[in-house]
Parts: C-alpha cells; sequence; structure tokens
C-alpha cells in the first residue's frame, strides 16, 4: 500500500479538477486545484511527470464543478473524514492539518483564461467558510507573471493568504533550453521574477536533477546566483529557496534524481551566497536515493 506522503498523483475518485495530496513543501494537506484539464503546457520540462499521451478526461474548465468538488475536499479535511479514507489514512499526525489550496496542475495555471476568475471564486470559499489560516498557493513557472489579466489575480491571491513559488530551473539560457524546453524567452522568465518580487515576498522554487547522467555543474551553479543576486540587488524580495529533486518516475528516462549528498553540497553552496535566506531541501524518493 503507497503512503499518503509518496502519492502525488493529481486524481481523486471521479473528480475533474481537484485533489488532495499530502504536500513535503506544504507539510500538510494541500487541495489542488487543476485549471488545465486539457494537459496543455507552455513548458516542455525534461523531468515533467504529466503523461500527455494519454487524452484527457475533459479539454473545458468549468468553475462551478471547480468550486462544487473543491468544497467537498475542503469538508472532508476540516472534519478529519480524509484521514479515514486510504492513503490519507497512513498519515502521520503531524501531516493531518489542512495548509494550503494550491493552484498546481497538469499545464500552467496562469494560461487559463479563467485563472482571475478561479482565484476569486476560491478566495471567496475560503474566506466563507472562515478558514483564515489557509494559504492560498500559486506553483507557476513564472511565464506569465506580468500578464494584466495574472496581476489581477495574484492581487486577489495575495490579499487571501497567497504566496506565489515561482520556478526558476536555470541560471543558463543554454541550460534553460535544455531542461525546460520552452519557446518563451528565458529573459522573460527573468524579468517577471524581478518584477514579482519587487511587488510581493516570492518563493523561488528549483528542481535540480541529473539528465543524461550530470547534474549541473558548477559554471551553471554559478550562474543561477547570479540570476537570485539580481533580483535581489534591484529591490526583489525572496520569501524562500525550495531546492528539490525528481520525485516521481518521468517519461524522459534520463532524466533522474539527484543523490541526497549532491542536493545537500548544491545547497550548502546556495547557503554560502544567501546566508540569511531561507533554503528548504526536498530529497527524491527513497527508493531512488
Amino acid at each position: 500500500m503507497i503512503q499518503a506522503h509518496l502519492d502525488h498523483r493529481r486524481v481523486w475518485r471521479d473528480f475533474d479538477y481537484c485533489y488532495p495530496v499530502i504536500s513535503r513543501r506544504s507539510r500538510g494537506v494541500s487541495l489542488g486545484v487543476n485549471l488545465n484539464p486539457d494537459k496543455v503546457c507552455n513548458f516542455d520540462c525534461v523531468y515533467c511527470e504529466v503523461d500527455r499521451l494519454s487524452p484527457a478526461r475533459r479539454r473545458d474548465l468549468d468553475l462551478d464543478q471547480v468550486e462544487q468538488e473543491l468544497g467537498l475536499l475542503l469538508d472532508l479535511s476540516t472534519s478529519g473524514e480524509l484521514y479515514d479514507i486510504p492513503p490519507f489514512d497512513s498519515a502521520r499526525p503531524e501531516q493531518r492539518r489542512l495548509n494550503d489550496i494550491a493552484f498546481s496542475g497538469d499545464g500552467e495555471p496562469t494560461t487559463a483564461r479563467e485563472f482571475t476568475a478561479a482565484v476569486a471564486r476560491v478566495a471567496a470559499l475560503k474566506r466563507a467558510r472562515g478558514l483564515d489560516l489557509v494559504k492560498l498557493v500559486l506553483i507557476t513557472d513564472s511565464s506569465r507573471l506580468q500578464a494584466p489579466e495574472v496581476v489581477q489575480g495574484l492581487e486577489i491571491l495575495m490579499a487571501h493568504q497567497g504566496e506565489i513559488w515561482a520556478k526558476l530551473d536555470a541560471g543558463s539560457e543554454a541550460y534553460y533550453r535544455e531542461i525546460c524546453r520552452s519557446q518563451v524567452p528565458f529573459q522573460r522568465i527573468l524579468d517577471n521574477l524581478l518584477a514579482t518580487a519587487r511587488r510581493w515576498p516570492t518563493v523561488i522554487q528549483t528542481l535540480f536533477l541529473e539528465w543524461q547522467g550530470q547534474g549541473p555543474d558548477t559554471a551553471e551553479l554559478a550562474a543561477y546566483c547570479g540570476r537570485l543576486e539580481h533580483i535581489l540587488r534591484n529591490g526583489g524580495r525572496l520569501q524562500a529557496l525550495q531546492l528539490y529533486t525528481v520525485a516521481r518516475p518521468t517519461p524522459e528516462p534520463e532524466a533522474r534524481p539527484l543523490r541526497r549528498l549532491q542536493l545537500d553540497a548544491i545547497a550548502a553552496g546556495v547557503r554560502s551566497h544567501f546566508p540569511g535566506l531561507p533554503v528548504e531541501v526536498y530529497y527524491g524518493p527513497e527508493e531512488w536515493a
């Protein structure tokens, strides 16, 4: 039987959009809201575990159904009934807490035309239930953070205990192209991160991996630290860094998790550059360590 904290599938019963997980980074229950059921994404990361070979269950986004599904999951989470249902019955005591509602799914949430409306509905649902301590989290590839309609959604999110977890997986243009395989210019990612961090404290999430037998080299890690330095030097506020590695099987066999010692060494180097910045480290699954 799979343990709850190792089960990261974005499926729950017959729901189309919402799902519960025990999240390592949330240190408790995170209720996911998938705004991309069509599996369309503007990145094609080598480590992405989304199965894009099988057809999507649906391609539309029904916000009424999103609200209904999320409401049922909130009921189960706040009543404790969720922990009677496998695999959540295996959750440890400290994991049995509702930490956040996260916009994270099978694509980039901010590409959904309904992004702002979805954030507004979820914020209203959370407020109506008195869940002031439950965060709203956007997990994003950073590609559309300055689009006016996205900024409108972010304003709502940040007014309701929001956090922005923004991807930066590379320091150099070449490595970004190789790992993220996106048509979005790397400079746009960097500009978006700086503009967002100037306005709101931002969490940077970075996945380091072994790709084609190699982890990121010294020059790439130096370039990565340089990007973070640029944000801080130009008025950006970084709330924390989340350094992690591959945690699930990927469609690319050469995308592998870093060993614990490798990730620890990277984290130590980053901490030496930014001594006042919280650096959180999340390892791969034990069976791959």
